[in-house]
């Protein structure tokens, strides 16, 4: 395999899982907390499974922007900077939506839209790549 395929897929395989997990926790996890009983019991579980999602999620961010550097290093494709520029959009919003979900005076619905905003990044970093 050469280097600009090996690249590729570490890239495509981090932004599928990142991808999924974010899409699985925003959607069905989120879902299970609201039905889990009251604030204390919804904060705990969702707290519980994100917390357990953030080491797969870091380690998913990091290969998708190591391949997307990767790739951009090999190849300085168009595609390949706009990636890497949705992968550092979804990091940032990532990182605000877990600091926004620390604080006791961020309005639920606030945080539930910006959980929206990290999957719909990661299928953009997923169609730049598509065209190859």
């Amino acid at each position: 395999m050469d280097r600009a395929t090996a690249f590729r897929a570490l890239r495509d395989v981090g932004a599928a899982a990142w991808f999924g997990g974010s899409l699985m926790g925003v959607s069905g996890l989120n879902a299970a907390a609201d039905a889990a009983g009251g604030p204390a019991d919804r904060q705990r579980v969702a707290q519980a499974g994100w917390s357990t999602w953030t080491p797969i999620a870091r380690a998913a961010l990091a290969a998708t922007l190591t391949g997307g550097l990767g790739q951009l290093a090999t190849r300085r494709g168009s595609g390949d900077a706009v990636g890497i520029g949705l992968t550092v959009a979804a990091a940032g919003v990532t990182a605000g939506t877990a600091v926004l979900g620390g604080r006791d005076d961020t309005p639920a619905a606030a945080i539930r839209a910006a959980e929206w905003v990290v999957p719909a990044l990661l299928a953009g970093v997923i169609l730049s790549g598509a065209r190859r």
